[in-house]
């Protein structure tokens, strides 16, 4: 894989490497996607932002059918229009083949359902996805978990999603 800047991807036991790195490389943001590597390289993350309420929980409902059908759950929190979502495995630890998979789908979902992408200059783009996975490192042993992981991913959705209580003017 050709990212170098930031965590490698740690994939689950007994995964085929090649091929999930494969299929891997085009989702990540160093690549033109829109996936970051968090915990680690153990998990993908991204927001997903869409004119209102509604067309986001339509996207989260479609993504739940899915999750139903792999029988396989990501790690997501929601705050008016913007969904953040992070899949990992838990057991065996580390990326899996449904987590790649169910990656891309979102991004497919995602474009069917309207998503609204915000044209970002390339550095306004790195510094984002540095602070990204700053924010969603684990707590290292002791210390307290603070705005980072997914206690701090309703956080950062609200200071994302804009004032979602101000009637729309029409």
């Amino acid at each position: 894989m050709s990212n170098t800047s930031g965590p490698q991807p740690q994939f689950s036991a007994g995964s085929d490497t090649a091929a999930l790195d494969a299929s891997l490389s085009p989702l990540l943001t160093t690549n033109g996607g829109r996936w970051t590597l968090t915990m680690q390289g153990e998990a993908l993350e991204r927001e997903f932002k869409f004119k209102t309420f509604a067309k986001t929980w339509d996207f989260m409902t479609a993504v739940s059918l899915q999750c139903k059908l792999k029988s396989h759950h990501p790690e997501w929190s929601n705050v008016f229009n913007t969904t953040f979502i992070r899949w990992t495995t838990h057991h065996p630890k580390g990326l899996s083949a449904l987590d790649v998979e169910l990656a891309a789908i979102c991004d497919g979902l995602a474009r069917d359902f309207g998503e609204v992408v915000a044209v970002e200059k390339p550095q306004e783009q790195q510094q984002q996805q540095q602070q990204q996975a700053q924010q969603t490192q684990p707590p290292q042993e002791g210390q307290a978990s603070g705005g980072g992981g997914l206690s701090g991913l309703a956080n950062r959705a609200v200071g994302s999603a804009g004032d979602c209580c101000v009637p729309k003017k029409k």
